[in-house]
């Protein structure tokens, strides 16, 4: 054993007996990363005896470590001349585990040198998984399985979020313009009648897609249910809200719908309605384009229609 080891073993045997009643796994390495010290934890993190750990020539060969994709070693960790804390870390051990863990580093230090340091290594591997479960079923809660959209539920739930922004905002603010379209395929029980099930759902993954690519991305794209899509156009007026409308439509006319070497033609109808601030909800909002996209169907399909409030205008975009 080195001087320097010695040095180290020396300065670490005041906190040795406060260690050894920690749950998380240690290492006292030496400036080469060499283990000095370690305890039982550290044993059950990394699979491997004492006196195994000890006969390591690094830290690396007990545990492999890496942060954003880059790798983290002992003599990285070793540069750090502060106490320091190192969290979102994907870790293996020499026996393939798989591990989210965090370091906590204290370094050693003497005559203005670094002599080794005491690394704890807490495993947060179980937590880190049980948000992970959390986060997928949260997303699923306001995901549509189908399309990967975001679903009726969530659609609601922003609607009301936006209601309560727009009501805190000062009269006629340029902010408070909010814009809903509502769009249905045409003839969607034909296809499904003709083509199959399994089409169908082709046919609205499709659209989905073709949707999300022809708005902003900062308005919301949602599947309210069957062949239905709701889109919420934020800071969005009603010929804004159209001319966005026309683009989509236009978007899925001349998107080539093949399933299994058959060509389907598919086009959408769409109704648009903008918020009347102070004067309805965004239910009656709802309503309106509703109505629109029901005018659009009644009148040939795959056109655009606006309710303004008062009246439906049709598929002259400059009528609005």
């Amino acid at each position: 054993m080195t001087e320097q080891a010695n040095k180290l073993l020396q300065a670490f045997k005041p906190y040795e007996h406060f260690c050894k009643a920690m749950l998380d796994a240690y290492f006292l390495v030496d400036v080469n990363g060499r283990i000095l010290k370690t305890n039982p934890a550290a044993t059950l993190l990394t699979g491997q005896p004492s006196k195994q750990l000890l006969k390591a020539s690094s830290l690396d060969d007990v545990l492999t470590l890496e942060v954003s994709g880059r790798s983290l070693s002992a003599a990285k960790i070793l540069e750090n001349l502060a106490p320091t804390r190192i969290d979102d870390i994907k870790g293996s051990t020499s026996q393939g585990a798989d591990l989210f863990i965090t370091v906590g580093y204290f370094p050693f230090i003497e005559d203005g040198q670094i002599i080794g340091a005491f690394v704890l290594v807490r495993d947060v591997t179980a937590e880190v998984q049980l948000q992970g479960k959390y986060k997928d079923k949260a997303a699923k809660s306001v995901t549509d399985q189908l399309t990967g959209l975001f679903n009726r539920a969530h659609f609601e739930e922003y609607m009301r979020v936006e209601e309560n922004r727009i009501g805190s905002l000062p009269p006629n603010s340029d902010h408070s313009n909010l814009s809903i379209i509502m769009g249905d395929i045409d003839f969607f029980k034909k296809i499904n009648d003709k083509f199959g099930h399994p089409a169908g759902d082709f046919v609205i993954k499709t659209v989905a897609q073709t949707l999300t690519k022809s708005f902003r991305k900062t308005d919301v794209v949602c599947r309210y249910g069957g062949e239905e899509f709701l889109i919420i156009l934020p800071a969005s007026d009603l010929m804004g809200a159209k001319v966005a409308a026309e683009n989509a439509r236009a978007a899925i006319e001349n998107t080539k719908f093949e399933f299994q070497g058959t060509s389907i033609p598919v086009t959408i109808s769409l109704g648009v309605a903008q918020l009347l601030v102070g004067q309805e909800s965004s239910k009656e909002t709802i309503a309106r384009a509703d109505a629109a996209l029901y005018n659009s169907k009644q009148n040939g399909r795959n056109q655009v229609s606006a309710h303004t409030g008062v009246t439906i205008v049709g598929p002259n975009i400059n009528a609005a």
